[in-house]
């Protein structure tokens, strides 16, 4: 089972970038490369304290705390495979859902 994903953001405001969140985002980008996933950046999703955070649009996916040697467990997750537990769940959900209805109304830039 293959999911369609429009885009990962990946959080690259000072926080996450001192925690490796570029190191993330040029992994997820070799990673996606070929699978038509496409990788932006994004300057804060106010997650801080879990950082580096990755939200995917579809499936709704929001990850924590992420390092490059999770990345392959990530794109394996938003192409079908299983969650990735230890990387979900870790933010408030209420603004879990504000990102998300902000993605939903088109309001992140690119």
């Amino acid at each position: 089972m293959t999911s369609t994903v429009a885009t990962v953001y990946v959080c690259m405001n000072t926080d996450c970038k001192s925690r490796g969140a570029e190191l993330v985002f040029e992994a997820l980008r070799q990673a996606c490369g070929a699978t038509g996933l496409e990788v932006k950046s994004y300057i804060c999703f106010s997650a801080c304290n879990s950082g580096p955070n990755v939200v995917a649009t579809a499936p709704r996916c929001w990850f924590s705390d992420v390092r490059p040697d999770d990345v392959e467990s990530i794109v394996n997750h938003l192409r079908g495979g299983p969650p990735v537990e230890r990387l979900q769940g870790k933010n408030d959900p209420d603004l879990e859902e504000m990102i998300f209805g902000l993605i939903d109304a088109g309001l992140l830039s690119d």
